[in-house]
């Protein structure tokens, strides 16, 4: 198992990737940053689009993540996609604040 920082492919960066190789095929869980106290569309909707455009063919997309500070509001995240929150920093006031 690989997991690579700031990888690009064909322009997309999503901000780590982890990746396999099973059975001759490429497997990867994407995982996006967002520095924020409330998950917006836009952010989905990013997520989304590298997922799309990093996958087929031999390379098949285990799981996205959006990685967020404790404590934000992830309620629009769509079931399909992993939530992480970060212990390092929360949100209190709708601001993010080091945690530890």
């Amino acid at each position: 198992m690989e997991i690579y920082p700031k990888d690009r492919w064909e322009g997309y960066e999503p901000d780590f990737t982890v990746e396999r190789k099973k059975s001759g095929r490429t497997e990867r869980i994407i995982v996006e940053v967002k520095a924020t106290c409330r998950v917006s569309q836009g952010d989905i909707d990013q997520l989304n689009l590298y997922v799309r455009n990093i996958s087929g063919g031999n390379v098949k997309i285990v799981e996205k993540i959006l990685a967020v500070p404790a404590g934000a509001d992830t309620s629009i995240v769509p079931a399909d996609m992993g939530i992480m929150f970060l212990k390092s920093f929360k949100c209190e006031d709708d601001q993010i604040v080091w945690y530890k």
